[in-house]
């Protein structure tokens, strides 16, 4: 007795194939891979990308006469057809309507199709899997199975995988947020007071020609006197420390303090302007005249 045959085998176009056997099906298995998404963040949102395999199929001689054709369900684990709208199947890159294509003999003897898988984001996160299975025929034998006595009509499963990954946008944005998070730490930590020394805690006061005390704190860079009001602008008070302006008409020229080493003070002097005692350096607890033309300053540094 002359029977029809309908074959079918997959052609694997990536190196994500398996051939396993299970308990309850003993056909082959094709991974289609996994498909990440991410949720929408600002104005960057996830593309929903297709995987594919390529699904090859002949007719024998006998079932081309008889102009045989099948009808193919994509079914789920439990061999229900898939109504879940999150989860779209393509052929030939057309979108499979009802989840149920025909392949008929009388259009073509053989070739192949391309099965498209795609998740929606909204596709629930993990594993998933399914069926290709024999909905209606006018054959007696798929891939070795007798239609006519077996019960099974899967042809041969299919499985996938739907991750959930950080939005690329938001990775960026969280990294770049960690590194600068970082390198102020490390500015601010270290890497300031290399740059830019800072005084340690104390008092400049002055004696004459008027009474004044200037405070100074462990973030004080730079004390300058000077007969220029001038002020300092945030950003550069915040990342390189405060300089104290000392302002009054008698500094024609500039007089500038910076930290020296431990408790000292080096002092920079204006040509031909003279310190009493002479010093290149304050060392606390003393007092110091400095000749500013007709004005005489003096200073203790406490």
């Amino acid at each position: 007795m002359n029977k029809s045959f309908f074959i079918l085998t997959l052609i694997i176009l990536t190196s994500l194939f398996s051939c396993k056997k299970e308990k309850l099906f003993q056909g082959e298995t094709t991974d289609f891979g996994t498909i990440e998404y991410y949720d929408s963040f600002l104005f960057y949102e996830c593309e929903n990308f297709t995987l594919s395999k390529t699904l090859k199929y002949n007719f024998n001689d006998y079932s081309i006469d008889k102009k045989s054709t099948v009808k193919l369900n994509i079914v789920d684990a439990e061999q229900n057809v898939i109504t879940n709208r999150d989860i779209l199947f393509y052929v030939n890159d057309e979108l499979v309507k009802g989840n149920s294509f025909t392949i008929d003999s009388k259009v073509s003897s053989k070739g192949s199709l391309k099965l498209g898988l795609k998740f929606l984001p909204s596709y629930p996160n993990g594993y998933t899997s399914g069926f290709i299975s024999v909905s209606s025929h006018s054959l007696d034998v798929i891939n070795n199975n007798d239609l006519n006595t077996s019960s099974e009509k899967r042809l041969f499963k299919w499985e996938s995988t739907h991750k959930l990954i950080m939005n690329p946008l938001k990775k960026w944005l969280m990294w770049f947020v960690v590194f600068i998070i970082s390198s102020l730490l490390m500015w601010f930590l270290i890497i300031r007071n290399k740059v830019y020394s800072k005084f340690k805690k104390g008092k400049i006061q002055i004696v004459t020609p008027y009474f004044k005390g200037i405070n100074i704190t462990r973030n004080t860079r730079l004390i300058v006197f000077t007969n220029v009001t001038t002020k300092q602008k945030v950003f550069n008070r915040v990342f390189t420390g405060k300089i104290i302006y000392e302002v009054n008409p008698i500094y024609e020229n500039k007089i500038i303090l910076r930290p020296g080493r431990g408790n000292r003070i080096k002092i920079k002097l204006p040509l031909g302007v003279k310190i009493t005692p002479q010093v290149v350096n304050l060392e606390k607890f003393n007092n110091y005249n400095i000749k500013l033309g007709q004005e005489s300053l003096e200073i203790q540094y406490s």
